[in-house]
This record gives C-alpha cells, structure tokens and sequence, in this order.
C-alpha cells in the first residue's frame, strides 16, 4: 500500500488508488511464531518523529544490498526515500523530492519504486503533489539519477498518462506510477471517464498503454517482474464489474514488443472466494516461480500475506496458491507492500501509538533459490 491513509475496502472497492502503504486496518489473528520481524524505521538526516512508509524493493546490482522506497512523513511533509543497505536494515538513507518549479511548488514526494541503472545510477518512480494544485492530485515522475540526497532538477520527468488516449479526451486527474524494471513502469491513472485504470510506460519509447481487465471495473498494477527478454509478469488487482465491489487479486504476463497480456489468472486470500484481494508486489521465487506481497479482507479480518505462485506445465499459473500471513508482533495494524526473496515489507502501528513504523518479516523456507 501506497502512503495515503486510505483502507483495503477502499483500495479494493472504489479503487481509490493513491493509497497503499499506510492502511488502517485491524486483524484479530495471532502472529505465525515461525516469522522472524525486523523494524525498519527512517534513520537519515530529517528530523526524527515522523511516520516510516515502504513501498518497494529491487537488489542492487548483483550485490547483497538493496534498495528500498518509501516515504517519511515529518512536520506535516511527505518526504520520498530511498534506503541502499542490507535487507533486515543497517543501511544509508537518502531523500528524493521532486523538484519545484516556477507555478509548481512540490508540496509532497513518495518513491514508490526503484531498479538499476546505467553508470551506477538508480532509476525511482513515484509520485508528488504540488502547492497549486492541491494535495489530493497526483504527479508521476521517473527519475533517473545518482544515489544521492542532492539531485539534479534535469535527472527528474513527470509522468502524466495522455488525455489523448482518454475517452472523450478528459483530463487525467491523477497519475499513479508504482513499480519499475528493466525499462517498464505500471501503474494507474483516473479521468472522468474512469474511476481507474492501469497503464504500462515504455521509457525507451515515451508510449504509454492502457491497461483495463475485460471483466474488470476498475484495475489497478502495482508490480512488475522481468522474466528475460520480452517478457515481464504484472501483479494487482481488479474489481467485479457488478456493484459488489469485490476485488481479486490478479497475474499477468506482458510481452514489451506484441503490447499482449495473456495468463490472466485470479486470486483471493487463501483461495476462498469470499475474501477481497489486492497485489502490492512480485519478485521471483529463485525457481521459476514468483513471491507476492497480498492485501486481503475475508468476514472483517484484514490479512498482509506472502503469497507464492507457481507456473503449469502450459505456461500459465497454477491457480490454487500458497498463504503466509504476516502481523506484526502486538500491532494493530499491520500491512504487506512489498516483497523480496523470502522476505515481506510493510508498515505497522502499535496499539495506543501514533505512527507507522517500517517492518521486514523473513519467511521460512519462502526463497527456492537457496
């Protein structure tokens, strides 16, 4: 979940899809005892107090570290970050804020992803708000850069998806990138003609496409994983087209060159059809397969799972998959956002507490590449 306050039901149901990182939800269920739970809260230069938000996780290079997104909420500003070190914690933390301009005072950044880059530099995306235009519409931007706290304004492009490609040529009235790699980014987007779409940007070419399930409402994409060569694997969710709202959690393979998504397959918390589902992340699982960070809600409970998907002997995904629930040792709170290796990010509150805190949680047995 995106840094936004908003609930799962309304992540899920109205596709208000700003919002992820930082639910408010709650969960009656008792922690796994096999979990292992690491705090990650902001340590940089910013004034210490804030609330700590992650987002997303790619390894840098072919080395042990990784980069982890997020935001830090201080004084009343949403500050975008980026962390470089180990994966349960120990490392650098650098901020990224889109640069103001004349008529756009940035009043708020998020980094919502990163990948590598050439020459050493990272790639990010995100989002950021702007003074004139108000708090509740969204930017996206692309950044492409040195891990560095000080940026250059020509290392940063905003992101908006096209009006042209809107029925009706309505204004776009938010742009919410939330995962990069290997020269793709997904998202979403709202007009007036929709309460949300996905989208995939090449940034080689500047193209962007729409993207909308045909049984689908709304849609929305929130992760990425490149495969080799054309082909990438895309992860989210999708709600009914009736009013139900209910929502599924969805895979699909993309192949960069034909513009096709095939594979479409659906999942809801531990496979019962009842419970309302969203994607947050992907990664591989080392063996073929792939790790996914899952929201869900089933009969009031709300659930942040590690969810492993696996492939058929055809090429698709196999439709039943494997749930790990996570919750954060005496939260009330407790999200998954991201995901790495055997290893699940999100944020947590504490009962009687104020503020979001960073947590990673390793899953026993959750990477097949060991």
């Amino acid at each position: 979940m995106k840094l936004g306050n908003i609930t799962l039901l309304s992540i899920l149901g109205t596709a208000l899809l700003s919002a992820c990182s930082s639910g408010s939800s709650s969960n009656n269920s008792t922690t796994p005892p096999s979990l292992q739970y690491s705090q990650m809260n902001y340590t940089g230069s910013l004034p210490a107090g804030g609330t700590t938000g992650l987002t997303g996780i790619r390894q840098v290079g072919t080395t042990n570290n990784v980069y982890i997104t997020g935001s830090y909420v201080v004084n009343g500003l949403s500050n975008g970050t980026l962390y470089v070190g180990g994966v349960t914690g120990g490392g650098t933390y650098y901020t990224y804020n889109y640069p103001s301009s004349t008529g756009a005072t940035t009043s708020g950044t998020n980094v919502y992803s990163a990948d590598n880059g050439s020459s050493g530099n990272v790639l990010l995306t995100g989002t950021y708000t702007t003074a004139e235009s108000g708090e509740s519409h969204a930017f996206g931007f692309y950044y492409n850069g040195p891990v560095s706290s000080t940026q250059q304004a020509n290392n940063w492009q905003t992101l908006i998806f096209p009006e042209s490609q809107v029925p009706g040529n309505l204004p776009v009235g938010n742009t919410y990138p939330h995962s990069i790699m290997h020269g793709i980014i997904v998202g979403n987007y709202l007009s007036g003609t929709t309460a949300g779409n996905g989208f995939i940007y090449n940034i080689v070419t500047g193209s962007y496409q729409s993207v909308q399930h045909p049984a689908a409402r709304y849609t929305t994409i929130y992760g990425i994983w490149w495969n080799g060569g054309e082909s990438y694997t895309i992860a989210g969710g999708y709600s009914a087209t009736d009013e139900s709202g209910l929502g599924v959690g969805f895979v699909a393979d993309y192949n960069s060159t034909t513009k096709l998504l095939t594979n479409w397959t659906e999942y809801t918390h531990n496979n019962q059809p009842a419970a309302i589902t969203h994607f947050e992340g992907i990664t591989t699982d080392g063996a073929g397969g792939y790790n996914l960070a899952a929201g869900s809600e089933a009969s009031g409970v709300s659930y942040a799972s590690f969810v492993h998907i696996t492939r058929n002997s055809s090429g698709g995904f196999n439709a039943n998959a494997t749930w790990t629930d996570a919750w954060y040792p005496n939260s009330t709170t407790t999200t998954a956002d991201t995901v790495y290796q055997n290893y699940l990010y999100g944020v947590y509150m504490e009962s009687g507490v104020s503020g979001l805190n960073g947590y990673a949680a390793a899953i026993p047995g959750g990477y097949l590449g060991n």
